[in-house]
């Protein structure tokens, strides 16, 4: 059985992390490896961690005194795995125990495909499943339809760059799911519930990204500018837009020429009638 790291990265998630490292331990899979970060927390999350891995020998813990950010966290964390195949999952989260034995399957016996993820589950302050758009190569340029908590094989992860630094803001993981695209890889969707996503009363990172929306496109755009002008549908959006602004100038000019004329003639008048 080929070894599988389970990359935690936790900043102040102290309350949570105990179940996500239990849903980790408890996988049908048995050579399982946990990588857990400390980002420079400043809640109760480094003696949390260091009560788990009394209990769990076998974590591999790194504990940062300064906050970093995710993408440096989960970088380091996979630097660091010895493993083959990687399933991040954020310390707020968990997975189904047979997530990981389910993924492995797929990736052992598809060489082809790079991407390996699931149905999820919201949980915490609502309940109900997570209802992301279906996987499409066109769908994804638009919007993420893939959470972070995929698999991948660690040397496709370093052959494309990982997780990029200029995504701190956030979006990493769409870049980084982009990133596997351009590489010619497929992706596969298990039709079950695997992961369950925490929400709660604390703005997330996705809440925070949100409120850079327009910035975020743009470096998404920016970095990935061939797989974007290679899609039909994009080019076909862009044209579609650029003729309808072009339809709303030529109106206004119109109506602009309408009323410098209606203009013109009025003067005209006044200048007769004082003649």
């Amino acid at each position: 059985m080929k070894k599988v790291s389970i990359v935690i990265p936790c900043f102040n998630q102290g309350e949570w992390i105990k179940e996500a490292v239990e849903s980790a331990v408890n996988q049908t899979y048995k050579n399982v490896e946990i990588v857990i970060i400390n980002d420079g927390s400043t809640d109760n999350s480094e003696d949390v961690i260091h009560s788990l891995c009394e209990k769990y020998p076998d974590i591999v813990f790194i504990n940062e005194k300064e906050n970093h950010g995710v993408v440096y966290a989960r970088n380091k964390a996979i630097q660091m795995a010895s493993t083959e195949y990687i399933l991040p999952l954020d310390a707020d989260d968990k997975i189904a125990p047979s997530y990981v034995e389910k993924a492995v399957k797929i990736l052992e016996e598809n060489p082809n495909i790079g991407i390996v993820y699931s149905r999820a589950r919201i949980f915490g302050t609502k309940n109900k499943e997570w209802k992301l758009a279906e996987f499409s190569r066109e769908k994804i340029l638009y919007s993420n339809c893939i959470f972070a908590s995929a698999m991948f094989r660690k040397s496709d992860f370093e052959k494309i760059g990982g997780y990029k630094e200029y995504m701190k803001d956030g979006w990493e993981d769409w870049d980084l799911w982009l990133s596997f695209i351009e590489a010619g890889f497929d992706v596969y969707k298990i039709d079950e519930v695997l992961l369950f996503y925490r929400k709660y009363n604390k703005n997330s990172r996705s809440d925070l990204a949100a409120n850079k929306i327009n910035f975020l496109y743009s470096i998404i755009f920016k970095h990935h500018l061939d797989l974007y002008l290679k899609s039909s549908t994009f080019v076909k959006k862009v044209y579609g837009q650029t003729e309808k602004k072009l339809k709303q100038y030529k109106k206004l000019y119109y109506l602009l020429l309408l009323a410098f004329i209606i203009s013109f003639f009025l003067n005209l008048i006044l200048v007769v009638v004082k003649i």
